[in-house]
C-alpha cells in the first residue's frame, strides 16, 4: 500500500483500501494467541488507522478480535516433529536442532583425523548428534569431497561385532547366516579382511558409524572377537590411498575399558569430542524450531517454564523429548497449552507418570510379567552400573511364561514407548531393549526393581563367599551361618 501511495497519492481508492485492510486485519485476532503477536498486529492496525485520520477519512474500529482456539488450523498427526525416547536418525535430521556448535567442532576434528569418538554420559544425545547432526552435514559436503563418500548404515556391536559389521557392508547377504559366519571367522584371524572388503567396495572413501561402542565391552564377551573388531576399524582408517572414516559413540562411565587397548586408546584420546549439557538457548532451539516447521505453537511463557525445569539436569534431553511428544499428543489443534503441560506432570515427571499410568492399568498377572521382562532385559551390576539394556527376543521366552503371553506384553510395552524392537536379519535375531537407557534413572519404579535385584545379587555373592570359606576351613561348623544371617540366606 505504501508503494501505491507513492505512485498515486492519497486517492479515494487508496483510502478505501486502507479501510478494508483494517477491517480484515481485526479478524486475524481470532488466530493470534501470543501476546507479542497480538501487540505487533495491533500496532500495525493502529498505524494504518492513523493514516486515515491524517487524511481526514473515517477509520473503522481497530480492536483485534478475541482469540478463538476453534479457528486455529489442525496439524496432521504424521507431521509430529518430536521423537520421544527414540534416537534422531538421518531421516529425521530436519527436526534436529540445538547442536550446531557441537557438530561444527566434530567436523573440525575430522578435518585432521579419520577417527572420531563422541563421548558422553547416558542420555546426553550422543547417537542423535552423530546420526542426525554430523552425518547429514558430511553428506552435504562439510568436508572436502564428503558429499561423494559412501555412508554405511549405522551399526551397534552386539555380541558379535565382526558379524554385524559384515551385515552392514553387504546388506544383500546379511540374511545368509553361512556367509556372515564365514566372513566373521576369516576377519577374526585377519583384521585386514573386512577392512579390504570395505576398501574395495567403492572408489570413494567410506564412513562407518558404530553407535554404542561400549557394547564391545558389555555385550561381547569373547576377547578374540573384540580384538578383531577393534583391529579391523583401526586398519581401515590407516589404509593410505583412501580417507576412510570411523565415528563411534561411547558412554563416558565405561571409558576405563578403552585403557586396556593401547592401540585404540591412542586414537580415542587424539580425536574425541565430549558431549556438553545444552545451554538454555540450545534447548529453546530444540523445542521451538521443529514446532515452527509444522506450524505448532506454544502458549506464552510455556517454553521458558519447560527450559527451567530441565536445564542442568543429567537426563534433560530424554526428559524434554518425551514431554514434547506427550504434549504433541495432547495438543489443541495447533497449540500446546500450559494446562496440558502441568496435567502431564511437567518436564521432570511426565515420563515417570506415563510409565506408572501404563503399569497401573495392567492386571496383577501382567504386572508380574512386566517386572520379569524388564529384569531380563536390563542387567544391573553389584556396583550400581547397568551393563546391558537389550536382549534377543527369544531370551524372554524362558522366564516362565507362555510365548504368546510374552509377545502380548512386549507389544504393549513397545506401543507404550517404554521398550523398542530392534529388527534383526531374521526373526531369531530380533532384539528388545529399553526405549532409552536413561529410563533406569528416570522411572523410579524400574529403579526400585533394579535395586532389589542388586540386593539379591549381593546376598548371593555373600553366600557364595561364605560357602567357599566354609569349604576352605575344612567344613568347620564354626564357619556356618547362624541366627539372622542364616534366616536371610
Amino acid at each position: 500500500m505504501l508503494e501505491y501511495r507513492a505512485e498515486n497519492g492519497d486517492t479515494t481508492e487508496y483510502l478505501v483500501e486502507i479501510s478494508n485492510f483494517i477491517q480484515r486485519g481485526t479478524l486475524t485476532g481470532a488466530l493470534l494467541d501470543a501476546r507479542s503477536d497480538r501487540w505487533q498486529a495491533q500496532n500495525l492496525l493502529d498505524y494504518w488507522a492513523n493514516e486515515l485520520y491524517q487524511a481526514r477519512h473515517d477509520a473503522p474500529a481497530t480492536t483485534l478480535a478475541e482469540f478463538n482456539p476453534a479457528s486455529a488450523p489442525i496439524i496432521d498427526e504424521e507431521l509430529c516433529p518430536y521423537l520421544g525416547l527414540k534416537t534422531f536418525g538421518p531421516n529425521k535430521h530436519l527436526f534436529f536442532f540445538g547442536r550446531e556448535m557441537l557438530v561444527a567442532s566434530m567436523i573440525e576434528k575430522l578435518k585432521y583425523n579419520r577417527f572420531l569418538a563422541i563421548a558422553g554420559p547416558s542420555g546426553s544425545g550422543k547417537s542423535s548428534v552423530a546420526l542426525a547432526g554430523l552425518v547429514p552435514q558430511l553428506q552435504k559436503g562439510a568436508l572436502h569431497g564428503s558429499r561423494k563418500w559412501r555412508y554405511y548404515a549405522p551399526m551397534v556391536p552386539g555380541a558379535d561385532p565382526q558379524a554385524n559389521l559384515a551385515r552392514i557392508i553387504n546388506p544383500e547377504q546379511a540374511a545368509d547366516v553361512d556367509w556372515v559366519q564365514q566372513v566373521a571367522e576369516r576377519s577374526q584371524h585377519d583384521p585386514m579382511y573386512l577392512a579390504n572388503m570395505i576398501d574395495l567396495a567403492s572408489e570413494q572413501p567410506s564412513v562407518i558409524v558404530v553407535d554404542q561402542f561400549e557394547e564391545i565391552f558389555t555385550f561381547c564377551y569373547d576377547d578374540d572377537k573384540r580384538r578383531a573388531f577393534i583391529n579391523t576399524l583401526l586398519e581401515l582408517i590407516q589404509i593410505p590411498n583412501k580417507r576412510h572414516t570411523v565415528i563411534i559413540t561411547m558412554r563416558t562411565d565405561l571409558e576405563s575399558n578403552v585403557v586396556q587397548w593401547p592401540s585404540l586408546l591412542a586414537f580415542y584420546e587424539k580425536s574425541q569430542v565430549r558431549m556438553m549439557a545444552m545451554k538454555s538457548s540450545e534447548l529453546r532451539e530444540a523445542i521451538e524450531k521443529p514446532a515452527e516447521l509444522v506450524g505448532l505453537k506454544f502458549e506464552e511463557n510455556l517454553v521458558d517454564e519447560m527450559i527451567r525445569e530441565v536445564l542442568g539436569k543429567p537426563e534433560a534431553l530424554p526428559l524434554l523429548q518425551f514431554t514434547l511428544l506427550k504434549l504433541w499428543e495432547n495438543r489443541e489443534r495447533n497449540r500446546i497449552t500450559t494446562e496440558a503441560y502441568r496435567r502431564l506432570g511437567g518436564g521432570r515427571q511426565t515420563l515417570a507418570n506415563t510409565a506408572d499410568a501404563f503399569y497401573e492399568g495392567l492386571s496383577p498377572e501382567d504386572k508380574v510379567s512386566v517386572r520379569r521382562i524388564f529384569l531380563r532385559i536390563v542387567r544391573p551390576s553389584v556396583e550400581m552400573e547397568i551393563t546391558r539394556d537389550r536382549v534377543l527376543r527369544s531370551m524372554l521366552y524362558d522366564i516362565g511364561l507362555a510365548q504368546d503371553w510374552v509377545d502380548r506384553i512386549l507389544d504393549q510395552l513397545i506401543d507404550g514407548g517404554l521398550l523398542r524392537l530392534i529388527d534383526g536379519t531374521t526373526v531369531a535375531d530380533d532384539m528388545v531393549g529399553l526405549a532409552h537407557e536413561s529410563l533406569v534413572r528416570i522411572w523410579p519404579r524400574l529403579a526400585g526393581w533394579l535395586e532389589e535385584e542388586r540386593v539379591t545379587q549381593r546376598r548371593r555373592l555373600r553366600l557364595a563367599t561364605t560357602a567357599e570359606q566354609w569349604q576352605s576351613s575344612g567344613q568347620d561348623e564354626s564357619a556356618l551361618l547362624r541366627g539372622l544371617l542364616l534366616e536371610e540366606a
